[in-house]
């Protein structure tokens, strides 16, 4: 171990408090305890391991003996080793005292580096990035109930980060609240997550209108989901990218009324086509009906075209209901024209003339006045179960009123209650399914195909000049074989 190097002066005394307080008043006193202790550590067989264990560490290479050495000679170091951390402190602050110049360089270089940081995140701090400008687009013109925020803007405009990342404000009127992604997505609808995913598409667009990138668009039923505040703000963000010289859109929908308000908005109708499918492979041909196809072609070729004349009948039967009610007797005459009715054999083209003249104050008439409705709508049907690949947007009305005629006359007759039939007010196909089902119920293939009937018809006939997407949607090839169905139920 080592020795201390211990002086007692005169009149002076050393007090050791151990287990018993020990006063030594000389020099001799002192040097007589410490070779007492020397003794009994020679004598301690536990203490001698230790000792030598701890001998072995110091000599183990050059480093340790060098330590040793340095220890040897400066024995008042070894009570700093009960706390290296704060003889740690001192050796750092006496290096720092001894380098007094060069300390104060680096601290003012440090110093100047803060102030410039400071300055260079201020300027940051007013500069914007692509996705800001993105979340602003977005925050603007999307209803959702959420705002967007850029969480470290100040990073990744300083290089420090290489994406923008988001924050969510949950907004509830006057209330607001932070909150994370994965707990906003859980309480939003489809339409207000995908309003969220279009983010992305904002970014993608704006990111290329920058860089001049000439671009083909190409937008799939965007607006699914969405509704009409947002639906109206995609298309006019459509629009805006319409607009801009470097882009050109290829725009998909099943949306009618999406089609149609694009149209409206900023795609001519030149410009607007129709996809129809069918054996042969994927046709596109001409828009048609985008903008009230009653005013703008039926009714003008009332008189001319039979077609047209039968695809009529619901538009004026609606306009006779919203002006006179649903008890005028041209409504109930219009009625047995799209359901089996007792008087549905007995009605004339003359009488459909009249009813249309007396609604749009004409005075035409077609030139074929005696012919039973019901027959002229029997072989238009078969014209259309002929007809051509096509939109064929009156045969689907003609076929879907004829399909239904010919359903209604089929069950009515096998039911053979007049009484029973005569007290349907409403929803005649059904009820009329549902009798003949509890009745014939071992007629498993025709109720299979009046179910089909019962599907099919109801939308493609109760239409009005606003809202006709169901059958624009639907290829008339369904229709074709129906009707050969319905005709053939025995």
């Amino acid at each position: 171990m080592f020795d201390p190097l211990l002086e007692i002066a005169d009149g002076h005394t050393v007090r050791l408090n151990a287990t018993q307080t020990l006063e030594i008043t000389s020099q001799k006193q002192l040097e007589e305890l410490i070779a007492k202790e020397k003794e009994t550590i020679s004598k301690d067989a536990d203490l001698r391991k230790k000792y030598s264990d701890l001998e072995k560490l110091l000599v183990k290479n050059a480093q340790a003996r060098d330590f040793y050495t340095y220890l040897t000679n400066n024995e008042s170091l070894l009570p700093g080793l009960a706390n290296l951390d704060a003889l740690k402190e001192e050796i750092l602050k006496a290096y720092i005292a001894a380098r007094k110049d060069l300390y104060k360089d680096i601290l003012q270089k440090f110093q100047a580096a803060e102030k410039r940081k400071r300055e260079i995140e201020e300027e940051a701090g007013k500069q914007r990035t692509e996705w800001e400008r993105v979340i602003d687009i977005f925050n603007e013109r999307f209803f959702v109930p959420f705002k967007l925020v850029a969480k470290n803007r100040i990073a990744v405009i300083l290089g420090g980060e290489p994406i923008l990342s988001l924050g969510f404000t949950f907004v509830d009127g006057t209330e607001s609240a932070s909150v994370d992604k994965t707990t906003l997505m859980q309480a939003l609808s489809t339409g207000e997550k995908k309003a969220l995913y279009i983010l992305n598409i904002i970014f993608e667009i704006e990111a290329r209108t920058k860089a001049g990138q000439q671009t083909l668009l190409v937008v799939d039923d965007i607006a699914d989901s969405f509704d009409y505040k947002n639906k109206y703000a995609i298309i006019q963000y459509l629009l805006d990218t319409a607009e801009r010289p470097n882009f050109r859109q290829i725009i998909l929908t099943h949306n009618f009324d999406f089609f149609r308000t694009v149209n409206s908005r900023f795609v001519k109708y030149s410009g607007c086509l129709m996809a129809e499918k069918s054996a042969s492979g994927v046709t596109l041909r001409p828009a048609t009906g985008i903008k009230n196809v009653f005013v703008n072609d039926w009714k003008p070729n009332f008189y001319t075209e039979p077609k047209k004349k039968i695809a009529c009948i619901p538009f004026i039967r609606n306009l006779v209901e919203y002006t006179r009610g649903d008890a005028d007797p041209d409504f109930v005459k219009l009625t047995s024209l799209l359901h089996w009715k007792a008087d549905s054999s007995t009605i004339t083209v003359k009488e459909l003339d009249v009813i249309y003249n007396k609604t749009f104050g004409t005075m035409n008439y077609s030139a074929d006045q005696l012919k039973l409705i019901t027959d002229l709508i029997a072989e238009q049907a078969e014209v259309c179960v002929t007809a051509g690949d096509g939109i064929n947007f009156e045969n689907k009305i003609v076929l879907s009123i004829a399909i239904r005629l010919c359903a209604e006359k089929f069950m009515v007759a096998k039911i053979a209650d007049a009484a029973f039939v005569n007290r349907i007010t409403a929803n005649q196909s059904q009820t009329l399914l549902s009798e003949f089902t509890k009745r014939f119920h071992s007629e498993a293939d025709n109720i299979q195909v009046l179910h089909r009937v019962v599907l099919m018809t109801p939308e493609n006939i109760h239409l009005n000049s606003f809202m006709y997407e169901p059958i624009l949607d639907m290829s008339d090839e369904h229709l074709r074989k129906l009707y050969r169905d319905v005709s053939n139920l025995k």
